[in-house]
């Protein structure tokens, strides 16, 4: 048995996706987002939208997935969609937390560089005392 959404929540569900989406692609022109994490943004605006658009494909989805609730598929495929989010955000971490310490290293490895060569500069300039003087 197929129910179709109220008008209201059509509506809703409308309006929202069109403002989402016209928030992320605005962030995506100015850079802020990254072309694959506005795919998967996208796609979490755009799956509940299906749900709601196209209640006689949600339910052949279901039934042929053996689930009696089309919700439970909706469900199931966000929380894909957030695993996947996820997964790329704590790649995305560890790669940064790698370059950090690079980074780090390398700037530390410079400083001392500097140090000795300062050290050096200073050895070669600084007057010698002449014993002869005393």
């Amino acid at each position: 048995m197929v129910q179709s959404p109220t008008i209201q929540t059509t509506i809703f569900i409308s309006l929202f996706l069109i403002g989402y989406l016209f928030g992320l692609l605005r962030n995506a022109t100015k850079h802020t987002i990254d072309l694959y994490d506005l795919i998967l943004l996208v796609s979490v605006a755009i799956v509940p939208s299906v749900f709601v658009f196209f209640p006689e494909f949600t339910d052949k989805l279901s039934k042929f997935l053996g689930v009696l609730f089309p919700f439970v598929v909706l469900f199931g495929l966000l929380f894909f969609i957030v695993f996947v989010y996820l997964y790329r955000l704590v790649v995305k971490t560890n790669h940064h937390k790698f370059s950090i310490n690079t980074i780090t290293q390398e700037l530390s490895i410079l400083r001392h560089k500097l140090d000795q060569h300062a050290d050096d500069v200073d050895k070669k300039h600084k007057p010698q005392d002449n014993p002869a003087d005393l």
